[in-house]
């Protein structure tokens, strides 16, 4: 299957979910995955439409919480709270005077995709700033794909340039990938 096709698939199949109880869910089951491990600088996502969207986590689980800016081809991390400005695609995202912060910070990303494989491979929009940013980051940092279950695939197709994430977390809980083929 191709990613056009499976992007197609993966809106479809997200938009009869109910995502608002999903992402209560997921993030109950997050929360209790970052309090046994204890990260205190994590960087979450503005979900839009119908993402899964882990902004709960900052009332269940205390920690300094950032957000992604989208600068040229990369990404840039602003602390919350900061401004917020409404991106073209309709998510807001941080301000362009938002106070900044290094990607050196960050103990743990909440990643956002239209759906992963069970590997940890991630089908996005396809414009590549988590993999970029992903693959910046140290090996130390955690790295948790935010997605319903219903949205795992056994394979995505891959390219050289894409960055698997460390567990997927999921209404069902929060798993580590399993070792890419």
């Amino acid at each position: 299957m191709t990613k056009p096709f499976l992007r197609a698939w993966a809106k479809a199949t997200r938009s009869k979910l109910p995502i608002t109880k999903l992402s209560r869910q997921i993030v109950q089951h997050l929360a209790e995955f970052l309090r046994a491990r204890g990260p205190r600088h994590i960087l979450i996502y503005s979900a839009f439409g119908d993402e899964p969207d882990p902004g709960m986590l900052c009332e269940v689980y205390a920690a300094t919480y950032y957000l992604p800016r989208t600068q040229g081809d990369r990404l840039s991390i602003h602390p919350l709270p900061c401004p917020l400005v409404q991106h073209p695609y309709g998510f807001l995202e941080p301000g362009e005077q938002a106070p900044t912060a290094s990607p050196e910070v960050l103990e743990a990303v909440v990643v956002p995709g239209l759906c992963f494989d069970r590997a940890g491979y991630r089908l996005g929009y396809g414009k590549g700033y988590y993999d970029r940013f992903l693959g910046a980051l140290p090996s130390s940092v955690l790295t948790v794909g935010f997605v319903p279950a219903a949205l795992i695939v056994e394979h995505l197709p891959r390219d050289p340039w894409d960055v698997r994430v460390g567990y997927l977390a999921t209404e069902s809980g929060v798993q580590r990938t399993i070792q890419a083929n």
